[in-house]
């Protein structure tokens, strides 16, 4: 072999190893990446307690009894009962991650009850004048729903009627995780519910200008993240998962499709889900970014939002007459 060939074997061994220590280096270097972003961004949003403005019932026209529910994991929750003449059922009512206060829900109440439902509005966990450290995504707040229902099954006025559960945003996903685990749940209104918090995180991220392919890269990672905080089981406790253990049970699922806040994908991903699992599911979508579906100037009273409280009631009336 002459030294001319000898040599050039040699560069191309050597641009060889460079090659090979540059893609470890960029592999590394994007592997520590993506495990930062949910440590950089998770702390904002785990270990929270958000404190509420709240309201009062007779400012809605309605009257409403104060209780307290207590969970399986001994969390004291604030709930309000209102009801009605000759009642079909029970609407149980939940808000969002952090504002408002389901006290802001008695307009929905109000209207729940001139159609002949009883509600059980449930501030949940972590959130103005109920007990606990702090919020779980929904991964948590499904056992606030079954204190709820614990308590509708064992009242005498309530026992033998229907319980529909209402959720609104992160309280829309939690209702879903809530009936997938509970079969006395007989139906579920769902208001701008996210798929997974690991979706609505990535997707969120996406929103604010991150590649998609990032995103998707980093699930596994924040769901670690997720399950080192919460404890790994939890994290089988998420609406794309409870939607499909509904069976025949009805589900209204209410989104508009410039959603800011939760993505209309994320609608997308459950009815999805759904249909792979024949699950009884009706729709209602809302043109724009409406997160709360119900047009802001009719949320006190939203029987003034003719289409939206159509739906809620139509719903009600046709699976529960």
């Amino acid at each position: 072999m002459s030294n001319s060939t000898a040599i050039q074997k040699t560069k191309k061994t050597k641009a060889k190893k460079v090659a090979l220590i540059t893609a470890i280096t960029l592999a590394a270097l994007v592997l520590v990446g993506l495990i930062m972003i949910p440590i950089g961004i998770m702390p904002m949003f785990l270990g929270q307690r958000y404190e509420q403005q709240q309201y009062s019932a007779s400012d809605f026209g309605i009257e409403a009894e104060r209780i307290t529910l207590t969970t399986d994991d001994s969390v004291s929750l604030a709930a309000w009962r209102t009801r009605a003449e000759n009642p079909k059922g029970t609407a149980i009512i939940l808000s969002g991650i952090q504002n408002p206060s389901v006290t802001a829900f008695f307009g929905y109440a109000k209207m729940l009850s001139d159609n002949g439902w009883d509600s059980l509005l449930i501030e949940m966990r972590a959130r103005g004048e109920s007990g606990g450290e702090e919020i779980g995504f929904g991964m948590t707040e499904w056992r606030d729903v079954k204190a709820g229902v614990d308590f509708l099954t064992s009242d005498k006025d309530a026992k033998s009627l229907p319980i529909a559960a209402m959720g609104t945003s992160m309280g829309g996903g939690t209702v879903i995780i809530a009936a997938g685990e509970l079969p006395e749940i007989d139906g579920v209104i769902s208001i701008s519910a996210f798929s997974s918090w690991s979706d609505l995180f990535i997707d969120n991220m996406a929103m604010s200008g991150m590649p998609k392919a990032i995103g998707i890269l980093d699930t596994p990672f924040v769901n670690t993240y997720l399950g080192f905080h919460f404890g790994f089981d939890a994290l089988r406790y998420s609406p794309v998962n409870g939607i499909e253990k509904l069976g025949q049970r009805p589900i209204l699922m209410m989104h508009s499709t410039g959603d800011t806040q939760v993505p209309y994908t994320e609608f997308e991903k459950l009815l999805s889900r759904a249909e792979e699992h024949d699950i009884n599911v009706s729709t209602f979508v809302r043109e724009g970014d409406e997160h709360f579906i119900c047009y802001e100037r009719s949320f006190s009273n939203p029987s003034e939002d003719a289409d939206f409280s159509q739906a809620v009631l139509g719903f009600l009336s046709e699976n529960f007459s």
